[in-house]
C-alpha cells in the first residue's frame, strides 16, 4: 500500500474519528448518517474504494455502489450562455420550374429565379386556357 500525502491522510483520518465519534454514540441499529456518507463518497473518489473502506471500517460494496450512483447522477453541462445564429441568405437565390405540355406533344418551360406563387399560378392559367 502506497503512502499517503499528509493532508490526504489529515482528511481520512477527521473522517474516520467522526465515524469513532457516531460510533460510539448511536443508538443500536441506527444508518450512518448521510453527511457521513458523503464524507466517505468525497474520500472515495480520490483515494480510492478499498482504502477508505478499510480505512472508516465501512462495507466495501455499499461504499462502491454509493459512489457509483453519485457518478451517475452527474447532472448535465449546462446550456451555453451565447449561441450564435447566422441567417445569411443562400448563396444561389430559389428558383422555379415550370413545364407544361399537352397531348399533342407541345412543352413550355418557363424558368424564375425568385418565383412569386400568384406569378406563376397566373402563367399556368393563361397557357392552359389559351385556344389552339
Amino acid at each position: 500500500m502506497s503512502l499517503l500525502h499528509p493532508a490526504a491522510a489529515a482528511d481520512l483520518a477527521a473522517t474516520a474519528a467522526a465515524f469513532a465519534r457516531w460510533r460510539d454514540t448511536k443508538p443500536s441499529g441506527a444508518r450512518i448518517p448521510e453527511a457521513l456518507w458523503s464524507q466517505a463518497v468525497e474520500l472515495a473518489k480520490t483515494h480510492g474504494v478499498a482504502r477508505v473502506a478499510t480505512m472508516l471500517r465501512l462495507d466495501y460494496v455499499r461504499l462502491k455502489r454509493r459512489l457509483t450512483v453519485q457518478s451517475d447522477a452527474v447532472a448535465p453541462p449546462p446550456a451555453p450562455a451565447f449561441v450564435e445564429m447566422t441567417l445569411d441568405l443562400p448563396a444561389a437565390a430559389a428558383g422555379c420550374v415550370l413545364v407544361l405540355s399537352d397531348a399533342r406533344g407541345r412543352a413550355v418551360r418557363i424558368e424564375w429565379t425568385r418565383a412569386v406563387a400568384s406569378e406563376v399560378a397566373a402563367v399556368a392559367r393563361s397557357l392552359w386556357e389559351a385556344t389552339p
